[in-house]
């Protein structure tokens, strides 16, 4: 297997001592966890463990069934009839993207110990958590994460992309969505894989084709997604190429009332988010679907979960506790919204979709 040096993008500020990115740091931060529940749900091809922690667990009601089957019983509740919702959240799928890493080892932080990494309370959010079963990916991608840089904040946006999407061997970056041609990745041909992809190329957020799963990585994702029954997840991934940091469109493939939460989601989060500053993007434009399948629409296919992808900004995050304080607000924003609508409405699920292909 090929291996590459870790991506440096000159001139970039130093990271504060609590930006804990480094898989290494991951590793031991998350060994370290007491008040949730750690286990190692797949290794890498470098040999990474993907690690999930569980916090607010409780026993699942529900039959053995899976969501597919219980969709056709025409009793989507036998799937899961849970009181208490379950929100999965999954950062660093692409490893080069590392906002929602932070945002994700904060609110481990947060759960063990009353205070974030950087040894800040966060009363509301926590009290919002504690209303919920979470199950939480750190970093999904440590191969891609190993060599990325530790953050992109005021770095050149061409730089930022390479650390992102990589680069041939000629050294012409590989760019988007080209870099989507390949899967995976034909690292024979590369300079550079970039952070986007594991260490066999493979993009772990498109690995979402039914029966040909590629990546371990994946597949941890959807035996959480079906062995908690999850109501919610959220995908937290980043980009250089826009200052403002939003939930980006939900596919055309979901269900309505699924797709339905997703867009209120995002006008919610984007009139949260305009408090810090952040242009309201969605203030006077249309929503619109998207026709792409990825691993959300997996996931929806394994539990019939709502979700949402929240992209932060990069190169223009100004700083690294305006990184932080954009995921809190985002996701408190979303955890205040399922306490007054649940995500998954299973018990009346399908009076609110479509009953035509029953």
């Amino acid at each position: 297997m090929k291996k590459f040096e870790r991506f440096e993008i000159p001139g970039l500020m130093p990271r504060p001592a609590w930006w804990l990115v480094h898989p290494e740091e991951i590793i031991d931060f998350c060994k370290k966890a007491g008040e949730g529940r750690c286990t190692v749900e797949a290794s890498t091809p470098q040999g990474y463990p993907v690690f999930r922690l569980v916090y607010n667990d409780f026993v699942s009601v529900g039959n053995r069934v899976n969501w597919i089957s219980a969709i056709g019983t025409r009793n989507p509740e036998l799937f899961s009839d849970n009181d208490k919702q379950t929100v999965m959240i999954a950062a660093g799928i692409h490893g080069s993207e590392i906002e929602g890493v932070i945002l994700v080892m904060n609110l481990i932080s947060l759960l063990e110990t009353g205070v974030d990494l950087r040894g800040e309370k966060r009363p509301g959010l926590l009290e919002l958590a504690s209303h919920y079963r979470l199950v939480l990916f750190p970093c999904v991608n440590m191969d891609g994460r190993s060599i990325s840089p530790d953050h992109c904040i005021g770095a050149d946006i061409d730089d930022c992309r390479r650390a992102g999407g990589g680069c041939w061997l000629d050294g012409a970056p590989i760019k988007w969505p080209q870099m989507k041609e390949h899967f995976p990745l034909p690292l024979d041909k590369v300079s550079f894989p970039g952070g986007y992809p594991n260490s066999n190329g493979y993009n772990i957020q498109l690995d979402a084709a039914p029966g040909n799963i590629k990546t371990e990585e994946a597949k941890a994702i959807y035996k959480a997604a079906e062995e908690f029954k999850v109501d919610f997840f959220l995908n937290l991934h980043s980009q250089p190429g826009s200052p403002v940091s939003f939930i980006t469109q939900p596919s055309v493939c979901g269900y309505p009332s699924q797709t339905a939460i997703t867009n209120e989601l995002r006008v919610l989060c984007a009139n949260s988010l305009s408090a810090l500053g952040y242009e309201n993007i969605f203030e006077n434009n249309p929503l619109e679907l998207s026709a792409r399948i990825d691993i959300n629409n997996a996931v929806q296919f394994c539990s019939g979960a709502a979700t949402a992808t929240f992209e932060f900004t990069s190169v223009y995050a100004e700083s690294f506790d305006r990184i932080a304080d954009t995921g809190y607000v985002m996701l408190e924003t979303i955890l205040e919204y399922g306490l007054k609508n649940r995500f998954c409405d299973r018990k009346n699920f399908l009076s609110n979709n479509t009953k035509t292909c029953f």
